[in-house]
């Protein structure tokens, strides 16, 4: 069987075709528009030129997703229509354009798919958290005995992080301090994360692989990434990372990220803010997220009850 799923982010539009066999999932085809869609946003309200800017990507990817003989597709959308004040006209609107549901996740929706995800697809330790840094909104969850017990949604993520602090293609070190006061006033408002103490953070998401995708570049490393765990001594490196032009290194650094060239250092601030709060020693990543999790909970669940 094949599946499909449409991420509607902040920051990308995504499909990801998968084929089913009953007991193995396996990737076939995986593309993504940089739509940005945050930054059709004013005062907390879509503009029409940003539906309409989600309606042709959207239907570009239904396309694809036909020619790959896609049997049931789903599409779901986070932050980037969750945290929008006409959320509810912009979810209408798109809908009828493309003649298909959406379906708007919650932020502890978001968390709880992406831990399934992630569990999913690595050996978790006894406790730790995971961080789904997106575009718009950054997902924590704290887990204990492959259970998920606390989780939380932050209203920011790498990309809405840049454009309210960046005003070049990098931050300056007087923006990144901003960054990371804007990351610890949210943090704040998570009590439960105040207490915690664990040794291990787990990244989901494009941000957060940006990370290791920049270690990787800088020590011409062939591991893949998802075998990989850096010290938090190196991610607080990267979070204070600034770039300069004529610097052959940041230039290579630069090339290996082109995609996430804005995003990587307010990602870096997210994690590495979250492992001072929490005393953790160890980052590494998990290839699945919130699209597999959603996958596994809303598509494959209700078609073994069928």
């Amino acid at each position: 069987m094949r599946l499909g799923v449409i991420d509607l982010g902040s920051n990308t539009i995504r499909l990801v075709v998968y084929k089913w066999d009953g007991a193995h999932l396996e990737r076939l085809y995986n593309v993504k528009h940089h739509t940005q869609n945050i930054k059709f946003v004013k005062n907390a309200l879509m503009s029409k030129d940003g539906l309409d800017a989600i309606v042709l990507s959207v239907k570009e990817l239904m396309v694809i997703a036909r020619a790959y003989d896609v049997e049931k597709l789903n599409i779901f959308a986070t932050a980037s229509l969750r945290n929008i004040k006409n959320s509810s006209d912009a979810v209408s609107y798109i809908q009828n354009e493309i003649d298909y549901p959406i379906d708007l996740l919650d932020g502890d929706e978001e968390s709880l798919l992406g831990f399934d995800g992630m569990r999913r697809t690595i050996n978790l330790p006894l406790e730790g958290i995971s961080v789904d840094i997106g575009g718009a909104s950054t997902e924590i969850t704290y887990f204990k005995n492959n259970k998920a017990v606390f989780m939380g949604s932050l209203p920011l993520g790498s990309l809405n992080l840049f454009i309210q602090h960046v005003h070049n293609v990098l931050p300056t070190e007087s923006e990144q301090f901003l960054i990371r006061l804007d990351v610890r006033n949210h943090l704040d408002s998570l009590v439960w994360l105040k207490s915690l103490k664990v040794s291990t953070i787990i990244g989901i998401g494009g941000s957060a692989r940006a990370i290791m995708r920049l270690h990787q570049a800088k020590y011409d490393i062939n591991t893949s990434i998802f075998d990989m765990q850096l010290s938090r001594k190196l991610i607080n490196d990267y979070s204070n990372f600034i770039a300069n032009q004529k610097d052959q290194e940041t230039l290579l650094i630069l090339k290996a990220i082109p995609d996430r060239l804005s995003t990587v250092i307010p990602g870096a601030i997210i994690i590495d803010e979250i492992m001072k709060l929490v005393s953790a020693e160890n980052y590494m990543l998990s290839s699945y997220g919130v699209r597999e999790g959603y996958l596994f909970n809303r598509i494959l669940s209700n078609n073994s009850e069928e």
